[in-house]
């Protein structure tokens, strides 16, 4: 009987229901009612001190009335207070007090006649709210209501999806469990945090930018070793020299014999994105000339869904820094403009051979990225305060409609073509200071070892 009555709250919870905005809320009468209650209460209270005196057993009545009344006063404050918090009175709330309502006077009294429709439901981990659009005067209101409705139900909104008749807002009621380091490495899809992964090539290429201390790098050095766990063959394009040369890409070289790893100079840029391409054109002849491989039941395989084939995945990081450096001879703006026509083939028809790119900036700025190149980053990752200029972020993401608020390190707004379709906010892997750095690029190495050692490969 229990566990019925417990699945009936549960489907009564997920039915949608619909706010029925009212500016004559009944909890506007609860003062009124509490104090009723309080002068009843003492009534009884004073009538059965009285009547003590007189007869023992009136005052024995007297108190199990007052009992009785204790008992539906405290019902009532509970149920009271259930109605306050619950998401009804908050929608409402929401609608009257910003005046999202129009109304006229009908009888002497203001009735609403027509106002934003809002509709909401309540599953285990999540609210959504559903603002509708019925083409009148509250349709473009419907796709803006993000942190108005984070502050009513105090939750940080999740997702926004928007439809035709319907902007859909997902908050969840947990908060995620941010990931470690350590826990990326325990699946072999790319993984951001708990709620937000993809796999390889679905979709391809990453944009990724933040400002100084935004952890933009920490997360490139995260991206790097979790391409290793799935075999992908890496190359570092870093013009500044730093820290993804030296801790990560020095690295690897000692581990991974066989490839070069770091391409720090214009030129050694120009040149490896030179040598993708080709390797791009390579994978797509062996796939012309092996249609038999390359084509089960009806789909063309990509490169690395054949056995024995590996991804490629190239990381360039501060791409302003590889312009600024190249235009300063003749020779490396030649060297630029080759790299950036060869960077634009890899982003557009790379995909069928697992060729990824990752592109690394310190500020959203179509001055290294153009629009029409932007359009083929199927994975788009804003962090740390970058996140509060507006320009920053409509550069980044399709959406113009999201309240984005500042972040701080490691936290930003995510987009994922295909899986996440609207910008929402994220929390990367964190690096702790406990971590050894050397031994989880070891076990990353390790990984990479152990996928191409079943294919007959040694290390």
């Amino acid at each position: 009987m229990i566990k019925l009555l417990h699945r009936m709250q549960i489907w009564r919870n997920q039915r949608l229901k619909t706010v029925r905005s009212n500016l004559h809320i009944p909890v506007i009468y609860s003062s009124i009612i509490s104090k009723s209650f309080y002068f009843i209460f003492a009534i009884l209270i004073l009538t059965t001190i009285l009547s003590f005196r007189e007869n023992f057993l009136s005052s024995i009545v007297g108190i199990f009335f007052i009992s009785i009344f204790g008992f539906i006063f405290h019902f009532w404050k509970k149920c009271q207070q259930a109605y306050l918090n619950g998401i009804n009175y908050n929608l409402q709330y929401m609608i009257v007090s910003n005046k999202y309502y129009e109304s006229q006077v009908i009888d002497g009294r203001e009735e609403i006649t027509n106002y934003l429709v809002l509709k909401y439901r309540e599953t285990e981990k999540n609210i959504e709210v559903h603002a509708m659009k019925y083409g009148d005067k509250y349709n473009e209101l419907a796709s803006k209501l993000g942190s108005l409705l984070s502050s009513s139900l105090s939750l940080e909104l999740g997702e926004m999806t928007e439809t035709i008749s319907q902007a859909t807002y997902i908050f969840p009621k947990f908060a995620e469990i941010r990931l470690t380091w350590e826990d990326t490495l325990q699946t072999t899809n790319l993984t951001i945090s708990e709620k937000v992964d993809w796999q390889f090539g679905s979709p391809p290429h990453v944009l990724l930018a933040g400002s100084t201390k935004s952890g933009k790098t920490v997360l490139l050095e995260n991206l790097v070793a979790q391409y290793l766990n799935i075999g992908a063959e890496i190359k570092l394009l870093d013009p500044k020299n730093g820290e993804l040369s030296w801790l990560v890409g020095k690295k690897l070289e000692d581990r991974l014999l066989g490839y070069k790893v770091v391409y720090n100079s214009p030129f050694q840029i120009a040149g490896a994105l030179r040598e993708a391409v080709r390797e791009m054109n390579i994978r797509f002849q062996v796939m012309a000339d092996n249609p038999d491989t390359y084509i089960s039941k009806g789909k063309v395989l990509s490169w690395a869904e054949v056995n024995g084939n590996y991804p490629l995945v190239i990381v360039l990081d501060e791409g302003i820094a590889f312009k600024t450096e190249a235009e300063t001879t003749k020779e490396g703006k030649q060297a630029y403009q080759e790299a950036m026509s060869n960077l634009g083939s890899l982003l557009v028809k790379s995909r069928q051979a697992s060729i990824e790119v990752i592109v690394g900036l310190q500020r959203a700025s179509s001055d290294f990225i153009p629009t029409y190149m932007r359009q083929n980053f199927g994975v788009a990752l804003l962090l740390g305060s970058t996140t509060s200029d507006l320009d920053s972020c409509r550069m980044m993401f399709s959406s113009q409609d999201i309240d984005y608020k500042t972040c701080d390190i490691g936290t930003g707004y995510i987009q994922i073509d295909g899986v996440i379709p609207q910008p929402r906010y994220v929390e990367t892997p964190f690096k702790s200071d406990e971590l050894d750095f050397e031994e989880y690029f070891d076990k990353a190495c390790d990984c990479y070892w152990s996928i191409r050692n079943n294919d007959g490969l040694s290390d």
